[in-house]
Parts: structure tokens; C-alpha cells; sequence
């Protein structure tokens, strides 16, 4: 009996451990990418309605699960390259505390469960969930091999999300908003390259074969195709607001989280994880948060009322009195 008891209790804390690796391995972290989705319910006014709002959040938990699912699955894939690198090789499964049938195990549940909720909101959601999920798998066997299509495609499914989003708040997301989110992503993308090369130097292209097809001064090239054109969309997308030209205000905001982005680059640290930038970095932080309360005061009418309302109190004093 006291054996049994001693066995339970071993059990338990080894239990515990396996799922919390687990957990681990399916980077709950990474979920803010996900947030995405919420733009074409922000940007269309539409936070005071609960129904696009829950339909949003349903569809962010669904890629929440596809998410993690083709993390999993990548990790599996890529655990051998994984142990080469100082960080990575500390992940559950390139570790070996998580084991590959359990990890493609809860990958698959994951896939399905966040299909069969996609399917619930909307079948038009649920095709983009598919979507995504054949096109990151096709990214673990190949595409990632490939230079400059290795980063199109991680582009390619912040671009799926936010259709995605649009489609489950029934609020589609505007050309310009999708050229932002592809030039945006790319950028992200290519930073990661970056940061890659940096701190891995001759180990690079062990860890990542594309990698011997990158330079630092490639991606300087690149990037000065993409951050131009990032810009621009942004302040087209801005200018052509049904909100009228106040949405520039939120243009300085943009400049300068990719500036900052770009000097946390240069000194090669964080920017190999965006994640990390958004939750370690504070002058990024105080930045998201005032291009957000910035868009939503100018969508919600409260600057440009709040403006009017000033000016007019403004002009109403008189030095005559």
C-alpha cells in the first residue's frame, strides 16, 4: 500500500512536468501574433457589438490552438538543427522532455479542435483556418528551405489571420490594412533572419539551411524595400480613412515602433523573438498602447469631437470680458 502510494506521488510531479513542457512547447507566448485578428473589429468600429467582438475572440482561439498545433509539429520536425543552437535546444522536444508521438499527438487534437471551432463561427473562418494550417505544414517540409519565400510565407499567415478576422466580425479588412500587415510581417520576418545570423554567425547554416543563402547585407537590402513600403501603406491607409484625416495622428506612433525596432536589432538583442520585444521592452510597450488609444479615440469620434469641443470653448474666450 505504501508503495502504491509512493508510486502516485513520483507520478504525479513527473505528470506535472511533462504538461507543463508541453504547455511550453506549444509557446503560449507566441498567441500575441494572434492579436491581429482583432484589427478589422477595431479599425471598423465595431468594439460596442458583442457579437462581432465574441465572434473575433472565438476565431483568435482557434488559431491560438492551429498556432501551437504547427509549432508542435515544426519542433518535431526541426529537433535535431534545434539542438545545435544555444537557445532552442533547450525546447521540450529538441530536450527530449516532451516526446515526438506525444507532441504530433496534441498537434493533430489541437488542428482539429481549432478547425471544428473556426467551422462553429463560420465556414468561411474555417477555410482560412485550413488555409493557414496547410500552408505552415508545407513551410515545415519545404518552403522554409527556400530564400526570400521562407519569409513571404511567414507574412503570408499574419496576412490569413487578419482576413480571418474580418470575415468572423463581418467587418473585411481593406486592401491597405492587408498590404500593413504584409509589409509589416515581412519586416518581422526579416529581422528574425537578422538576429539569426548575428548570434549563430558560423553555426548559422547548420541550424537553418536558407541561412547560407542570407547575408546582413542582404537583408539591409530588403529591408529598405520594405520599410519604405510599410510606411506608405500606413500613411495612405491612414489619409484614406472613412475617418478622415485624423487617423494621421497615429502615423508618428508606426515610425517610430519600427525605428525602435530597428535600433533593438542593431544591438542584437530581442529581436529574434517579437514576442520578447512586446513583452520585455518598454518604450515598444508604451508605444503599441498610445497608437491604440490614439486609433480608438479618432474611430470613436472622441479626438476630433474633443478637438472641436476645445476649440470652440477657445474661441469663445474674450479678452474683452
Amino acid at each position: 500500500m505504501e508503495e502504491q502510494v509512493l508510486k502516485e506521488q513520483k507520478a504525479s510531479p513527473a505528470f506535472l512536468d511533462k504538461a507543463l513542457a508541453l504547455l511550453g512547447a506549444a509557446r503560449p507566448r507566441q498567441w500575441t501574433k494572434n492579436l491581429i485578428i482583432f484589427g478589422p473589429v477595431i479599425f471598423s468600429a465595431k468594439l460596442a457589438d458583442l457579437s462581432a467582438v465574441n465572434a473575433t475572440l472565438l476565431c483568435i482561439v482557434a488559431f491560438c490552438m492551429c498556432s501551437s498545433a504547427i509549432y508542435l509539429f515544426n519542433d518535431v520536425l526541426d529537433r535535431e538543427q534545434d539542438r545545435i543552437h544555444p537557445r532552442k535546444s533547450k525546447r521540450a522536444i529538441a530536450s527530449g522532455k516532451v516526446s515526438v508521438p506525444l507532441a504530433l499527438t496534441t498537434s493533430l487534437l489541437l488542428v482539429v479542435g481549432g478547425f471544428v471551432l473556426a467551422l462553429a463561427i463560420r465556414p468561411s473562418v474555417a477555410l482560412c483556418v485550413l488555409l493557414y494550417t496547410t500552408i505552415m505544414i508545407t513551410y515545415g517540409f519545404y518552403l522554409k528551405h527556400v530564400v526570400l519565400i521562407d519569409v513571404m510565407t511567414v507574412a503570408s499567415g499574419f496576412v490569413i489571420r487578419a482576413v480571418a478576422g474580418g470575415l468572423a466580425a463581418l467587418a473585411p479588412a481593406s486592401g491597405w490594412f492587408l498590404l500593413c500587415t504584409s509589409f509589416g510581417s515581412l519586416f518581422l520576418a526579416l529581422e528574425k533572419r537578422r538576429h539569426e545570423l548575428s548570434t549563430l554567425s558560423e553555426s548559422a547554416t547548420q541550424h537553418r539551411a536558407v541561412l547560407d543563402h542570407y547575408s546582413i547585407g542582404l537583408i539591409d537590402r530588403v529591408q529598405g524595400i520594405v520599410v519604405p513600403g510599410l510606411l506608405t501603406c500606413y500613411i495612405f491607409y491612414s489619409f484614406l480613412s472613412l475617418h478622415g484625416q485624423w487617423m494621421m495622428l497615429t502615423v508618428p506612433f508606426v515610425f517610430y515602433g519600427i525605428v525602435r525596432y530597428q535600433i533593438l536589432s542593431i544591438q542584437e538583442v530581442l529581436t529574434g523573438s517579437p514576442e520578447e520585444v512586446l513583452i520585455r521592452d518598454r518604450p515598444t510597450q508604451v508605444t503599441i498602447l498610445l497608437w491604440l488609444l490614439t486609433s480608438i479615440g479618432v474611430l470613436y469620434r472622441i479626438i476630433p469631437e474633443g478637438a472641436q469641443h476645445f476649440i470652440a470653448w477657445l474661441d469663445s474666450i474674450s479678452i474683452m470680458h
